[in-house]
C-alpha cells in the first residue's frame, strides 16, 4: 500500500525528488520503491526526462486503478473508525491562487480547531488545472470560478466576486461603466486565462474593442506596471486590497452593467463521497461566509 501512495504521487508530481519532499522519504529510498514495483509487475513504469518522469502507458494504468484502492481502503478506515464519532482522514482541497491568498489561513485554522484528526491538503492552480485535478481524482474537492459545463461533477455556488477596473494611484475613484472599462489601455492575463475569456466576452457583448498594451499572467508583475502607469487592468478587489489601502493603486467598481464572476464548489460524481465531505464543505461554506461578512473579503457577496 505505501509502494501505491508514493508511485500515485511520483505519477501526480511528475518527479521523483518533488515527490520524496512531499512523502518526506529519501529520494534514493523512493526510486528503490519503484524498481521493486516494476521488478514484481514485470514491466516499464516510468519513463525519465530531462524535467522528470512521465507514466509510461502501464504506469498510467497502475496509478488509475491505485487511485481507487486507496480511495477504498480511506473508506473503509473511516467506517471501521466511525464508532467513537470522530472524524479522521485526508481531504484534499484545490484552489486558485487568489482564492488560496484570502481562504487558505482560515481554512487551515478551522480545520485544526474543529477537526483536528483531519489531515487538510491545499493545493493551487488555475480554475481548468482545478477542474482536471477533480476529473482525475488527484483532489477531493475544488474551488473555480464557474465556465464551461464540465461532466460528471456536481456544483455549488459559493460567492460573487464583483470586478474592478484596477488604475495607478491618481486616479478617479468614483465607479466606471463597463463600456469605459472596456475602452480602457490595459494590461491583461493571456487569453487562456479564465478572467481574460470573461474580459473578452464582455467586450464581445458590448461591441468593444480592447486596447491591450501587455499580456502578463504574473500578478505581481502586472500590478507593478499598472502601478508604473503603463495601463489598467480589470481584477477582484481581495487581489489588490493592501495595495488600494496604501494608496498604490486605485480601484473602481464596474457599473452599467457590474461585472463579476462565481465562485464554485466542485465534487466529483464519479466518487463515492467519504464520512469527511460533507461536514468538510459545511465548515468551508461557514469559513467563506464569516469572511465575506467580516469585511475580510472585500468585493464579494453570497
Amino acid at each position: 500500500m505505501r509502494q501505491l501512495r508514493s508511485f500515485v504521487q511520483i505519477v501526480e508530481l511528475g518527479s521523483i525528488t518533488a515527490a520524496a519532499e512531499r512523502l518526506q522519504i529519501a529520494q534514493p529510498a523512493l526510486s528503490r520503491q519503484v524498481q521493486a514495483l516494476e521488478d514484481e509487475l514485470g514491466v516499464r513504469l516510468l519513463s525519465r526526462h530531462g524535467r522528470g518522469v512521465i507514466a509510461t502507458e502501464e504506469g498510467q494504468t497502475l496509478a488509475d486503478r491505485a487511485r481507487k484502492v486507496l480511495e477504498d481502503v480511506e473508506l473503509m478506515v473511516q467506517d471501521i473508525t466511525a464508532r467513537d464519532h470522530r472524524l479522521r482522514g485526508t481531504i484534499t482541497l484545490g484552489l486558485p491562487p487568489t482564492v488560496a491568498e484570502v481562504l487558505a489561513t482560515p481554512l487551515v485554522a478551522d480545520t485544526l480547531r474543529l477537526y483536528p484528526e483531519v489531515k487538510l491538503r491545499i493545493t493551487t492552480g488555475f480554475s481548468g488545472h482545478v477542474q482536471d485535478w477533480l476529473q482525475r481524482g488527484t483532489i477531493d474537492i475544488g474551488l473555480t470560478y464557474q465556465g464551461a459545463k464540465v461532466p460528471l461533477v456536481r456544483v455549488q455556488p459559493l460567492l460573487m466576486e464583483r470586478l474592478f477596473l484596477i488604475q495607478p494611484p491618481g486616479s478617479p475613484q468614483a465607479p466606471i461603466s463597463l463600456r469605459e472599462a472596456l475602452a480602457a489601455t490595459t494590461i491583461l492575463p493571456s487569453p487562456d486565462h479564465g478572467l481574460r475569456k470573461l474580459i473578452d466576452q464582455a467586450a464581445l457583448q458590448n461591441g468593444v474593442p480592447l486596447n491591450i498594451a501587455l499580456e502578463i499572467d504574473i500578478l505581481p508583475t502586472l500590478l507593478a506596471f499598472v502601478e508604473r502607469g503603463a495601463g489598467s487592468t480589470v481584477l477582484p478587489l481581495v487581489s489588490v486590497f493592501p495595495l488600494v489601502q496604501a494608496g498604490r493603486l486605485v480601484a473602481r467598481p464596474i457599473e452599467e452593467p457590474a461585472l463579476g464572476r462565481m465562485l464554485v464548489i466542485w465534487t466529483s460524481l464519479n466518487r463515492q463521497p467519504s464520512r469527511l465531505m460533507r461536514p468538510f464543505t459545511e465548515m468551508l461554506n461557514n469559513t467563506v461566509r464569516d469572511l465575506v461578512t467580516s469585511g475580510e473579503w472585500p468585493g464579494t457577496t453570497l
